[in-house]
């Protein structure tokens, strides 16, 4: 199957970190950070947060820039994060006016995501969570989570609710922190419009195998997007595809197909320093050639290896494709 490579536009940015706020290089425009990713061959769309990239007032200057560089908007993030009103949580927040705010506007996020043509919103709840043993009502924070995500994802069958799972950050501990409890919370919610994000950093963090959790979502029809990037495991580092994780990529690459997940392959990659071009077109570099790997080695070749159930043997028979 063809795949679709899509793009973070917050790439493009000048990616600040909390020591330099400012970033190491000069921001830019959504449009114009639109017309850079435009100028990666391989990527065919592009993932914009609301009301961060895309705000209701430039709403028609992001659709204009998407047509004149012939990209799709893969997705709309909803930010439930980076506003100081969501300090205490959004859809799960004990204040129930915050919690309708924060419904409301991944209403609004949804029609956005159609006018744009993404049919898909992604929910990550940073805010949601505690920092502290006795701060938090954990039963009530669970049911208004399903009940704020039940409202959103009643509101347009037509757009599809991802939501995205992390173990910390901001919060030292998020509610939806693994790739079960995802699963769990959206089949509580219970409709076919809502789904699961993994993010491969974030579940690295959370001591996942990401081919694991990827076939867990699958199994459950419940696997929606995708998130790209690398890290050590100990923070989301958001690094170049493959830089650190190699082997797992292969299996995770080796899952996808298995599953025949025809969603968006999304690079979420935060180059603060690197030149995010080159970060972009080495990470779709990199998952075309674990790619055209798996065509050489052949997915049943493969299966049967997997079927002996001796590891030994299958890594063998990787490292000779990787390293003869």
């Amino acid at each position: 199957m063809a795949i679709k490579f899509s793009a973070g536009v917050w790439a493009f940015d000048g990616c600040g970190d909390r020591f330099l706020l400012s970033g190491y290089r000069d921001g830019k425009p959504v449009a114009e950070r639109i017309k850079e990713a435009a100028s990666i061959p391989e990527l065919t769309g592009v993932e914009l947060n609301y009301p961060a990239d895309v705000t209701d007032a430039n709403l028609e200057e992001v659709e204009e820039a998407l047509k004149a560089n012939k990209l799709q908007a893969s997705i709309i993030g909803v930010d439930h994060s980076c506003q100081r009103k969501w300090q205490f949580g959004s859809l799960a927040a004990a204040d129930a006016s915050i919690r309708k705010e924060a419904v409301d506007l991944a209403k609004r996020g949804m029609d956005v995501a159609a006018r744009l043509g993404a049919r898909q919103i992604n929910v990550w709840l940073g805010q949601d969570g505690f920092d502290y043993c006795f701060q938090v009502d954990y039963l009530k924070a669970w049911r208004w989570l399903v009940e704020s995500l039940k409202e959103i994802a009643s509101y347009r069958s037509d757009v599809r609710v991802c939501v995205e799972y992390k173990p910390k950050e901001p919060r030292t501990h998020a509610y939806i922190n693994n790739a079960a409890k995802a699963l769990l919370l959206v089949q509580e919610v219970g409709l076919e419009n809502i789904g699961v994000t993994i993010d491969v950093g974030h579940s690295l963090n959370a001591g996942e195998n990401v081919a694991e959790a990827l076939a867990l979502l699958a199994g459950h029809g419940k696997m929606f997007h995708f998130h790209f990037n690398d890290n050590y495991r100990s923070w989301d580092d958001d690094l170049l595809v493959g830089s650190v994780h190699l082997v797992e990529y292969i299996e995770l690459l080796y899952w996808l197909q298995k599953v025949s997940y025809d969603g968006w392959y999304s690079l979420d990659v935060f180059p603060y320093r690197e030149d995010p071009v080159q970060v972009c077109r080495e990470s779709i570099a990199t998952l075309k050639g674990i790619l055209n790997l798996l065509e050489r080695l052949g997915v049943n070749k493969l299966d049967e290896l997997i079927a002996k159930g001796d590891a030994i043997a299958t890594l063998s028979f990787i490292r000779q494709h990787i390293l003869p």
